[in-house]
């Protein structure tokens, strides 16, 4: 089954006014030209080659500056295929890369016709997808249970947010699907999330809370699959909760727990073995780098490609220094 990255360049150029894990990711970065830190590099690397390795093709959305930049580390010869014009085109479009800077990746999945896979640049699936994993309307890495800001409900919707009413049925209490991973059979559910999306992301109002942007990507997908009933599938059957060491305004912790929990009626045959970087790429940035630069050199042989720019002249130190 062919798989998708999306590379949307846009957000970057707006990463001044970016919310949450988005600006985090990138505040520090000063340059006017597109750069990400060395380590989203090297898990874009690990994605791509072990998705080669056990499941097949994969393709990548980006724009002319996204190619560029992969283009420089040697990246972009690795995608079976390269789009570049599709979001060159939606770049030209009104919806504000700074509040819906996953916009880009949402169009790209509305663009396929046939079942697929979507990939984040840090979702690293380790081995074949199993074929109960291929099957039903829609797989997703797992389940969220949204907490702190990224909580909202009625109330809190008609207070801030002017440019649309509630949505009908919408449970703010019910879990949210973690979209690191989905395999699309269902183009019928993808249609429908497209036009969700679309038309929750087309506004001019300012201020536009963090947990709406949320609601644009997950929340409205895990409203379709409830109101629809459909068919889905998890990687794995832990549940993630958000803000699970939420601390407040005096640093003192507030109602800390666990990060994952277990289904009660867990069915280990139904694990598939990945790993998704997610806010590890924040919090502990360049902890796993060299362990990840020395694992695309000894079992995925891209020695070249991690020769093509000094960038990686401090890694190969280090690697030579320690094996």
């Amino acid at each position: 089954m062919k798989a998708i990255h999306v590379n949307w360049t846009k957000p970057y150029f707006h990463r001044n006014r970016l919310r949450g894990h988005g600006f985090e990711l990138l505040k520090n970065i000063k340059s006017d030209t597109y750069d990400v830190p060395d380590s989203q590099i090297l898990f874009t690397l690990l994605s791509i080659s072990y998705w080669k390795r056990y499941n097949g093709p994969i393709k990548l959305y980006t724009d002319s500056i996204g190619a560029a930049f992969y283009q420089r580390f040697g990246i972009l010869d690795l995608y079976d295929e390269v789009d570049i014009k599709f979001l060159n085109n939606y770049s030209k479009s009104n919806v504000d890369p700074a509040y819906f800077w996953t916009s880009g990746k949402i169009k790209c999945l509305a663009h396929q016709t046939e079942p697929f896979v979507f990939l984040d640049n840090d979702m690293i699936i380790k081995q074949e997808i199993p074929n109960w994993a291929r099957t039903g309307d829609l797989t997703i890495a797992h389940w969220e249970i949204g907490r702190g800001y990224y909580y909202f409900d009625k109330d809190k919707w008609e207070r801030e947010i002017t440019h649309m009413p509630w949505i009908e049925n919408y449970n703010a209490d019910d879990w949210s699907p973690n979209t690191s991973f989905l395999l699309f059979n269902n183009l019928e559910l993808l249609e429908k999330y497209h036009k969700w999306h679309k038309k929750l992301v087309t506004t001019n109002a300012d201020n536009i809370p963090e947990w709406y942007w949320l609601l644009t990507d997950q929340g409205i997908l895990g409203h379709l699959i409830r109101e629809n009933d459909y068919n889905v599938n998890t990687l794995t059957q832990r549940i993630s909760l958000s803000h699970h060491n939420m601390i407040d305004e005096a640093k003192r912790y507030k109602g800390k727990a666990e990060k994952w929990y277990d289904y009660v009626n867990k069915d280990k045959k139904r694990e598939v073995v990945f790993d998704h970087i997610w806010l590890d790429k924040i919090n502990t940035q360049n902890m796993n780098t060299h362990r990840w630069f020395k694992d695309l050199v000894e079992l995925h042989d891209l020695s070249d490609v991690l020769s093509t720019d000094v960038r990686w002249s401090k890694y190969w130190k280090y690697y030579h220094e320690n094996n």
